[in-house]
């Protein structure tokens, strides 16, 4: 899939911005969003740090334990605490997916780097 991840291919970050932080790489156009105030292209990396707490609105990295991938999203939460993640890009084909119980938030994203073109 486009939007997958492995979570095999992340650097590990030694830094202030967490003990246990990490970084991956963005594949697919599910998050770029080129009007958006936050728009994530494919081949930017993303900092994600396991510890801190995922809330409504937060960048998030989720394993679905089901198929062994990961994805990358927005979390949001409903008053009822119905859970579902959803892709910044507008035109994405399946926009918001809900999340069940076999799914692992890995953690939330707190930044990104974007490759200079050379």
């Amino acid at each position: 899939k486009e939007t997958d991840m492995s979570l095999k291919d992340r650097i590990t970050v030694v830094s202030a911005i967490g003990k246990n932080a990490f970084i991956l790489r963005v594949v697919g156009k599910s998050m770029y969003n080129p009007g958006g105030e936050r728009s994530y292209n494919d081949g930017d990396y993303i900092a994600v740090d396991p510890c801190r707490e995922a809330r409504n609105g937060s960048m998030v990295v989720v394993r679905l334990d089901d198929d062994h991938t990961a994805t990358f999203k927005q979390l949001l939460i409903e008053p009822n605490g119905e859970r579902m993640l959803m892709a910044l890009n507008p035109s994405w084909p399946t926009r918001i997916m809900h999340v069940s119980t076999n799914a692992t938030i890995c953690g939330v994203v707190i930044g990104k780097w974007t490759a200079e073109d050379l």
